[in-house]
């Protein structure tokens, strides 16, 4: 019975955050490159092994055996997703800050997990522009990149297109 409040606990959580119960799992594992932060898979061991804590004597008389497995696969995905996507977003906020845009259109954390990783996509976390250059966040790169026009045109907004006459390159 723990055992199947845990699995429920985790696909409920994982599909809430990430969209499918799959999608940490890969992230952790195959698509790992795709977050540049410097040892974000340690930060995240130390937090699961922290989340472990509830299995400790002295929270023995705090939960049940039936709670103490849903309670540490809930604290295992929440407290690295928080702790290494919190860091994310400062380094990110900086990143912005330093680069003093004109306009700014950021996507929710969670919506970025749920959109990311792909390799040909039209989502961007965050799309800044300046002086009518347009810029995207890379979390692989984990600063700004210059947004080619012809991708421009597809992915920012379009007052912003309008305004800088942003248009497809066709040489």
């Amino acid at each position: 019975m723990r055992f199947l409040l845990a699995t429920l606990a985790y696909g409920a959580l994982t599909t809430v955050l990430f969209g499918n119960p799959m999608q940490p799992i890969l992230l952790a594992t195959i698509w790992s490159d795709r977050l540049g932060i410097p040892c974000w898979r340690v930060i995240a061991g130390l937090c699961i092994a922290a989340s472990a804590l509830v299995f400790a004597k002295p929270f023995r008389n705090t939960f049940t055996r039936v709670q103490r497995p849903s309670i540490f696969v809930i604290l295992a995905v929440l407290v690295p997703t928080v702790i290494v996507g919190g860091a994310a977003e400062v380094m990110k906020s900086r990143a912005l800050a330093a680069l003093g845009a004109d306009e700014i259109k950021e996507q929710h954390l969670f919506l970025s997990i749920r959109n990311a990783p792909a390799d040909t996509q039209f989502f961007l976390h965050t799309a800044a522009l300046k002086d009518c250059t347009a810029y995207a966040w890379s979390y692989r790169e984990m600063g700004f990149y210059v947004l080619r026009p012809d991708t421009a045109v597809n992915v920012l907004p379009r007052p912003w297109i309008e305004r800088c006459a942003i248009r497809i390159n066709r040489s």
